[in-house]
């Protein structure tokens, strides 16, 4: 029951994901999945395939005939085409994939789930763990809307502050090594995978979509070709993409003399496996549209930093009764400094699976402790201890340079 269990969760929704992940990861593989199980109940309880014997075979004869000539393929030939003898060897219309096709489609759900499974490897190994982070603020948005007070907040605001820290510090460390850590640590690391998966993404749809042109190709493309047949009316199927009607050859031994016999056989079969890859091709293509599209907005939002910090930058002025440049200057300090471009990433997670309530509260406790650890040093300064606040002031969290902060403003 353990593992059963374990398997259920496995194959849930994640909580560090958007949309476009669900649709590359889940929803595509949750339907390739289903086909798969239509088409094996099809080949296991059903019957397959279907063939026209002579009149002189028994029963048992025809029962032999259609499982050889499902386990040994079949081959294609148009009506208008006479059989001659070695047929099956001469014709290159060989059926064989309908066995497969369950494994076929097996293996496409898999290869769709691997750029996923890289990006939670990441993620846990990164130390934020981004969806038990989402999995607690969506349970404090629960108690917002019964309570009114998300009491929650604050402790997840400061693991992740905790872990934020570690980073900084962990960074200062790593700099005078050059291992994995160093990447790790970086501040950046997460929004580095997420990127390569979200690329990732767009090379396995293509990837799919090529498999799914060979598969029904039919000597031109096929969403160039297909598509203007059926406008027109014309039966795509004639070109023996997933023929209905096959021939089997095969021979039988009887005293002694070799027989051989060619019968046709009717691909029941085929007719699930037609409509099954024509829908994949369709939903594909559509979903390879989607990922190119997500792909160019997200690398526009990384490399343009208005809109890269914008989002968490109006998360925490919903909490300001009124504000200047000066605290546009220190919640972009803040956004720089502690949370880097991980922690945005984060922040946003939460944001669309939590909402933007729990978010803002998040980013504003976030906030408000950075704001109040650096009025802490500089009050230091104030009070006359100049030498912990002269290396606090030449040396930021980061080791850059550091000036005096601004006017804060006031919070609600």
């Amino acid at each position: 029951m353990d593992i059963f269990g374990a398997a259920i969760n496995a194959l849930r929704p994640a909580l560090d994901d958007d949309f476009v992940d669900r649709a590359n990861y889940f929803y595509t593989p949750s339907a390739l999945l289903v086909f798969a199980l239509i088409v094996s109940t099809r080949q296991w309880i059903g019957q397959p395939i279907e063939c026209w014997v002579p009149a002189e075979f028994k029963y048992a004869w025809e029962e032999y005939t259609e499982n050889y000539c499902y386990i040994q393929d079949t081959y294609w030939l148009p009506m208008s085409q006479t059989i001659s003898s070695g047929s099956a060897n001469n014709f290159e219309k060989r059926i064989s994939y309908y066995q497969w096709v369950p494994f076929i489609l097996g293996t496409q759900a898999i290869i769709f789930c691997a750029p996923f499974a890289l990006w939670r490897l990441c993620n846990f190994r990164s130390g934020f763990n981004i969806d038990a982070v989402v999995s607690v603020a969506r349970e404090s948005a629960v108690k917002l809307c019964r309570e009114g007070q998300p009491t929650d907040i604050a402790l997840l605001a400061s693991f992740v502050k905790d872990v934020l820290n570690m980073k900084l510090a962990a960074k200062q460390y790593a700099r005078k090594s050059c291992n994995l850590s160093r990447l790790v640590d970086s501040g950046y690391f997460l929004t580095l995978v997420y990127s390569l998966v979200k690329l990732l993404y767009v090379v396995v749809a293509a990837l799919q979509l090529l498999f799914l042109e060979a598969v029904l190709s039919t000597g031109s493309k096929f969403g160039s070709s297909v598509f203007p047949q059926l406008l027109s009316g014309v039966e795509w199927q004639e070109s023996g993409a997933f023929p209905r009607v096959t021939l089997c050859e095969f021979a039988v031994r009887i005293l002694g003399n070799v027989n051989k016999y060619t019968v046709q056989c009717v691909l029941m079969i085929n007719m699930f496996n037609e409509k099954i890859f024509l829908l994949s091709w369709c939903w594909v293509a559509a979903l390879l549209t989607l990922n190119v599209i997500h792909v160019i907005r997200w690398f526009l939002t990384l490399s343009i930093p208005h809109w890269r910090i914008g989002p968490t930058a109006r998360l925490l002025f919903v909490h300001f009764t009124c504000y200047g440049p000066s605290d546009k200057a220190v919640v972009v300090e803040f956004v720089k400094r502690l949370l880097r471009s991980d922690g945005v990433l984060l922040i946003e997670k939460v944001a669309y699976h939590a909402g933007d309530v729990v978010a803002s509260r998040l980013a504003f406790e976030l906030f408000s402790e950075y704001v109040a650890e650096k009025e802490k040093h500089w009050s230091l300064l104030a009070g006359g201890e100049k030498e912990t606040a002269e290396l606090f002031k030449n040396n930021g969290s980061d080791g850059t340079k550091e000036e005096a902060p601004k006017r804060y403003v006031t919070v609600v």
